[in-house]
């Protein structure tokens, strides 16, 4: 099967809106029955799907016989030393592998958030604290075909896309181990070169009857696949855009991002203003794009560069996310840039007046740091799988909106990337190590466990599973049996507004009576 062809599953994810609802179609099944059953298994946690009352006996037998809940499966995790961040690995059906990576932000401090969240540590060092939440990571494809030269996936190719339910399959994972509230989609592969199951997989996440995300605690992330971000803007205009830009140069970009030669950077630019103008309309007000940038040492670190960079970007309603080039297995000779050269680079960036911030890595002892997502065991025919590399590490899309609209964002940020570039590392602010069942656990199962009973102890979550938060419409008792409450409550009315127009016709008829008399 060539890798742009759609992935044929047997039996099919449960999770995939398209195929349930074709299937559905077929049978003549009211689709709403599907929603009230995704509604069980997402928000309730429900994993047979025999245990969910009121359900077509068509849709029983079609389950049964087609679908399963998952068609990947959590094969092991690993979580990094400050338990700021899990990487998942994930066997899908076929046994190719895919890494999902959560993120945990409020669990550490981090030096790169605005001013406003600035404090002093008992040793007089600056650092920003951020809410406690979790961001997952999703990666959209096996392998990625972009090649971009400094990223580790980009050496494997791309392999297959995945499917709109195996990419919400990674959300129904994470969330078994943590209550995620954010979704970015800057894993495995290029987003938009899988744009159909994208879009359909963010409706999901989106869907009030399903996963219940706001739109804008989503992020697609893209090297500017420009017919799909003008599609985007349409599509989905409410979610954010990340555009991995990484040279301001049309020359310079070519050599980093080889795709770059398909789409000029000219245009890519445009395209992201068409999406900004098309997200502050629906919106209602100003809307920015994530500019990631990686900065890799004398090849578009220097002055000159920076300068070109700012000029690019200058009066663009933007958020540029400098990150420090991790070294991963491609085969370039790219080093980190120093912190003399980072500091220089964010100095003349903003004497544009751009908004800057430089990424605060996470996970890196777990391989879970940008561009080191890759699996070695696929990329080298057999190896032991989950020894390779790891996971994106993007910075969490909620602080990066609330930079764009704080007033003091550009101060903030300036003073957020000077402490980083000064080398200041991560202070945990939760101590202690893994705890003896984590070391224990024999299997993957108990792992998570172990992991979600912690997770819950600190956020004061005592027995959820799937965290989601929707309320449903039949979560509450039935006031009669086998009626939907809603149904119920419309008797109700019709019966005290019948019972009113009969006294009021008894009332006109004793008038009369009245008169005649």
């Amino acid at each position: 099967m060539a890798p742009s062809m759609k992935r044929r599953l047997h039996p099919m994810p449960l999770l995939d809106e398209g195929l349930v609802l074709e299937e559905c179609t077929k049978l003549g099944i009211n689709h709403k029955h599907a929603y009230k059953m995704w509604r069980h298994i997402i928000a309730r946690g429900v994993t047979d799907v025999e245990e969910i009352p009121e359900l077509p006996k068509a849709l029983y037998k079609l389950v049964k016989e087609k679908f399963v809940i998952t068609t990947s499966k959590l094969e092991s995790f690993k979580t990094s030393a400050d338990e700021s961040t899990t990487k998942l690995l994930i066997r899908l059906q076929d046994g190719a592998l895919v890494e999902t990576v959560i993120m945990r932000y409020g669990r550490v401090e981090l030096r790169n958030f605005p001013s406003d969240r600035q404090r002093r540590t008992e040793d007089g060092e600056t650092v920003f604290a951020s809410k406690e939440r979790a961001t997952v990571c999703v990666s959209s494809q096996v392998g990625c075909k972009m090649g971009c030269t400094f990223c580790a996936t980009g050496t494997m190719g791309l392999l297959s896309n995945l499917t709109a339910g195996e990419i919400l399959e990674q959300l129904y994972h994470a969330n078994t181990v943590e209550k995620i509230r954010n979704v970015v989609f800057m894993g495995m592969g290029e987003p938009l070169d899988n744009y159909d199951a994208v879009v359909m997989a963010v409706r999901g996440m989106t869907d009030v009857q399903r996963f219940s995300l706001s739109p804008s605690r989503i992020a697609v992330s893209t090297v500017g696949v420009v017919p799909k971000m003008l599609k985007m803007a349409e599509d989905i205009p409410q979610v954010g855009l990340a555009l991995s830009l990484h040279a301001p140069t049309q020359e310079l970009r070519a050599q980093i991002v080889p795709t770059a030669k398909a789409w000029h950077i000219d245009r890519i630019m445009a395209a992201m203003d068409n999406f900004i103008e098309h997200r502050s309309q629906v919106a209602s007000r100003k809307s920015h794009v994530l500019i990631e940038y990686v900065l890799i040492d004398n090849v578009n670190s220097s002055e000159e560069v920076a300068h070109q960079l700012g000029r690019l970007l200058e009066g663009r309603e933007v958020i540029l996310n400098v990150i420090p080039y991790n070294p991963t297995d491609v085969p370039h000779d790219y080093k980190a840039p120093s912190s003399e050269t980072l500091e220089k680079f964010n100095a003349v960036l903003r004497e544009y007046d751009l908004r800057t911030i430089v990424r605060q890595e996470l996970g890196q002892d777990v391989n879970a740091a940008c561009g080191q997502l890759v699996i070695s065991s696929q990329r080298n025919n057999g190896a032991t799988a989950g020894t390779g590399g790891g996971a994106c590490q993007p910075t969490d899309i909620e602080d990066m909106f609330q930079l764009g609209r704080s007033d003091n964002s550009n101060s903030g940020a300036g003073d957020a990337s000077s402490a980083t570039a000064r080398g200041s590392s991560l202070r945990r602010r939760v101590g202690g190590q893994a705890t003896d069942t984590q070391a224990k656990a024999q299997t993957t199962a108990e792992k998570v466990e172990a992991m979600r009973n912690r997770n819950d102890a600190r956020s004061g979550v005592a027995s959820q599973r799937l965290k989601t938060t929707i309320r449903t419409t039949d979560a509450q008792e039935r006031l009669i049996a086998g009626l939907d409450n809603r149904v119920t409550y419309a008797l109700i009315v019709f019966f005290v507004l019948a019972g009113i127009r009969l006294l009021f016709k008894l009332f006109l008829i004793s008038q009369q009576h009245s008169k005649q008399q």
